[in-house]
């Protein structure tokens, strides 16, 4: 039983995912505009009917993490890059990059929250809660720590020089917050204990680390992308656990940051200074 909703759940995320996400960009318009309506319409009306029926009473947290996933995406995806406009910037300089990051983060969190208050949700569902604090940030701290190393002895890294370094930090350290904060509210604050009373702690685990693996089959940054997809899922399952033992996702989010170092550093060195 437990392993037919694995699989159910687990194709459920993948296919939010892949059309509100993962897949957008070769996707006709009227595609991508009727995928959204049509997940927010179904899971929705799910939600809601799910209130008085018995039988689907226990998937109603499942509904609305979809539906509030959803609507989160689609909020980052229309209104981001139009925000981005307004101050004038573009994708092609490391602060255009950071703050495009950031305003789409900002508009799927804010979507997330604002659905999860309306609904009487509160945010300890979430893991934004204190938790066990010292194992979360103990783990975050050392593991970013340990990945930013990484990142700096990367050759393109170590040829850009201490100054430029400085001068793009606040953009790096604006982009790997945004992104690792929104990522992990998204795909496991969002669904790690709303799966775990359906399916078990590390089952649940698993299908929140290959919805989060899988939403990544569309990367262009990776030399190896299998190599990148297999490093990403074991992230994601490590990620998982420390959001479950420790009770917060606190520490995730600062081991996050510190993987997306290894992503960003080079990005931002093909491009120079601030």
């Amino acid at each position: 039983m437990r392993l037919g909703l694995f699989l159910l759940l687990t194709v459920c995320g993948f296919l939010i995912f892949a059309l509100t996400m993962t897949f957008v960009p070769v996707l006709p318009v009227w595609a991508n505009c009727a995928a959204r309506a049509g997940f927010l319409v179904i899971f929705g009306a799910l939600w809601w009917v799910a209130r008085d029926r018995r039988p689907l009473s226990r998937f109603r947290p499942v509904f609305f993490a979809y539906f509030t996933a959803v609507l989160g995406l689609s909020l980052g995806f229309f209104f981001a890059d139009r925000a981005l406009k307004l101050f004038g910037l573009t994708t092609q300089t490391p602060v255009g990059i950071a703050m495009a990051k950031f305003l789409q983060a900002s508009l799927i969190v804010i979507g997330i929250l604002t659905v999860a208050r309306l609904c009487g949700e509160d945010l300890a569902s979430l893991y934004i809660r204190k938790g066990r604090l010292l194992l979360s940030l103990s783990v975050g701290l050392i593991t970013a720590a340990g990945l930013l190393v990484l990142g700096l002895l990367q050759p393109a890294v170590r040829a850009l020089g201490t100054a430029t370094l400085i001068s793009l930090a606040p953009w790096i350290l604006l982009f790997v917050v945004s992104n690792a904060f929104m990522e992990e509210l998204l795909f496991r604050g969002l669904f790690l204990g709303r799966y775990e009373p359906l399916m078990g702690k590390w089952l649940a685990i698993l299908s929140t680390g290959l919805a989060f693996t899988l939403a990544h089959m569309q990367v262009t940054y990776a030399p190896n992308l299998w190599a990148f997809l297999l490093v990403t899922f074991g992230f994601s399952i490590a990620w998982g656990w420390l959001m479950q033992k420790s009770g917060s996702l606190w520490g995730s989010v600062l081991f996050h940051a510190g993987a997306d170092m290894l992503i960003i550093l080079p990005i931002f060195s093909s491009l120079g200074a601030v």
